[in-house]
């Protein structure tokens, strides 16, 4: 498979990246962080190459796999990775589990987890990999609003709850 983007210019705001399962949207946001490296072309984050040089201090990434360590308690994800903000985990709506093991985790609370551990660490750019797709209305709406004003670039396949400033779509 080959995902061809061509010319991709974000200056901001909130970004949309949108297509069918399979389409390469994933691909996308793994070469954008520098976990994949492009086979041809030229990338480049902030004016640097993500696959060769270090960006990891300028973005924040949350994909499938959340990388949370099963057996330690959400808190003490949290803790490990970022720095814990209680007001953020009760307006997620997770402080109530905070103190349980990941693994009894639902697949909304660990993207709820992810994504506070990353706005947490404040990054100019945050990645976001199908974060609608596991979670109900209610908290849909809430990570909406958390977004707001923040730079992201978002991959869905269906509708989201939120106004993009610049939508793609990949085929």
């Amino acid at each position: 498979m080959a995902l061809e983007i061509g010319h991709f210019d974000f200056d901001g705001g909130i970004c949309v990246i949108r297509g069918p399962n399979g389409s390469g949207k994933s691909t996308f946001l793994g070469i954008l962080s520098g976990l994949i490296k492009p086979s041809d072309g030229e990338v480049k984050v902030f004016g640097k190459d993500p696959y060769r040089e270090n960006i990891k201090g300028l973005i924040g990434f949350v994909g499938h796999k959340t990388f949370l360590f099963e057996d330690l308690s959400g808190y003490d994800n949290w803790r490990f990775f970022g720095d814990f903000n209680g007001d953020l985990a009760e307006i997620l709506g997770i402080s109530h589990i905070l103190k349980r093991p990941v693994r009894t985790y639902s697949r909304g609370e660990r993207v709820k987890l992810s994504v506070g551990i990353e706005l947490s660490r404040e990054k100019p750019l945050l990645l976001l990999d199908e974060p609608f797709s596991p979670l109900d209305e209610r908290s849909r709406l809430i990570l909406s609003e958390i977004l707001k004003g923040r730079n992201v670039i978002i991959t869905a396949h269906g509708e989201i709850p939120i106004k993009p400033d610049l939508e793609y779509k990949l085929r």
